[in-house]
């Protein structure tokens, strides 16, 4: 049976009501001026209740994905917003309800239980490989912040909770070599610097963390999958790959080779999921780019793109209508192999003798 992730929204739950199920932000703006005409404490009371309200969204959308038979939820980076802005000095313990609040994160891990596996994106300011020291002292916080927040949760400490980020650093004196020593050199230089980084981090991130193939640039599924080596053989670190088939066609890695790409994606798909843990289960990207901009993410998936058959793996859907998407995608899912096994009955009932 496919297993299918929804990423942060719920589509059909806003359908229902909007401003109920949607996430509430606040803008840097809006916190300051809300400190100078009311004073520090209102403008903390205020964000905090957002908070609140993003995290009973966040409780509705874990039951709404065990109810539709989605596996995995990807948790919206909105859930705290301001928190890791470092020009505000905000911390979590500053918030009024912060008890409450803590309760209510751990009813979503209750909430999930077996049924639903959860994992995160950071966005994409977070690069750990960089020579910006203030960049990576922003990135070190940021994931720092949001693994704390999975502890609250109640999630493990390891892949089955991952969360994803890219690498998002090109090396320094890139050419155009189609040699491999050369790429693994090149991998290296930034690869050093990222595990430098990342062993600022807090234990819980280093085991949760995984990293994708991204859609341009040096960091096609060939060379993250080195990375991925070179991390097993230098500091016996494993960070798994998750897999983006929207970036794999946008960043092609060797896909000249295959005589369609079905059979390119399925190949890199499971080169990748080889990187994974034994025992858990990949969280993968499937999506689909629009005709006009191959980048950007279509509303749904065309009828004939379905993720491919890989095995045990959980394929995140990034498409813009989000779970209504993936309630067509299993129903189309669904009538397809329903015509399979009628087709597969009819084989086996012209092909059996009537001794059989």
């Amino acid at each position: 049976m496919m297993k299918l992730g929804l990423t942060c929204i719920s589509e059909q739950l806003k359908e229902l009501d909007k401003k109920k199920y949607s996430f509430q932000t606040m803008t840097r703006k809006r916190f300051n001026d809300l400190c100078e005409r009311d004073g520090r404490e209102k403008a903390v009371e205020e964000l905090s209740e957002r908070i609140y309200d993003n995290i009973i969204v966040t409780q509705s959308i874990v039951i709404h994905c065990i109810k539709t038979g989605i596996a995995h939820y990807r948790l919206s980076s909105n859930l705290f917003p301001l928190l890791t802005d470092p020009t505000l000095g905000l911390s979590l313990e500053e918030l009024p309800n912060i008890g409450h609040l803590k309760r209510e994160l751990a009813w979503i891990g209750i909430l999930a239980g077996n049924d639903l596996s959860i994992g995160s994106h950071p966005d994409q300011f977070n690069v750990l490989a960089s020579q910006n020291k203030d960049a990576v002292r922003k990135t070190i916080d940021e994931l720092n912040f949001q693994s704390s927040i999975f502890d609250m949760i109640g999630l493990p400490q390891d892949h089955s909770a991952p969360m994803n980020i890219h690498i998002n650093c090109t090396p320094k004196d890139i050419h155009h070599k189609v040699d491999e020593d050369y790429f693994t050199k090149l991998v290296a230089e930034v690869a050093d610097r990222f595990y430098e980084n990342l062993m600022q981090c807090d234990q819980g991130l280093i085991n949760r963390l995984t990293v994708e193939n991204e859609d341009k640039g040096f960091w096609t599924v060939t060379n993250i999958l080195l990375f991925n080596q070179y991390m097993n053989d230098k500091y016996n670190l494993n960070i798994p790959v998750c897999y983006d088939n929207l970036h794999d066609l946008c960043n092609p890695s060797g896909m000249q080779v295959y005589a369609d790409k079905y059979t390119a994606i399925q190949d890199n798909a499971k080169l990748c999921q080889a990187t994974w843990p034994d025992g858990i289960t990949p969280v993968f990207h499937w999506s689909e780019g629009k005709e006009s901009n191959q980048r950007a993410h279509e509303d749904y998936f065309s009828k004939d793109n379905y993720p491919v058959d890989v095995g045990d793996v959980i394929w995140e859907c990034e498409v813009k209508a989000k779970d209504k998407a993936i309630e067509r995608l299993m129903v189309d899912v669904s009538w397809v192999n329903l015509v399979k096994k009628d087709f597969t009955l009819e084989l086996c009932g012209k092909n059996s003798s009537p001794t059989d």
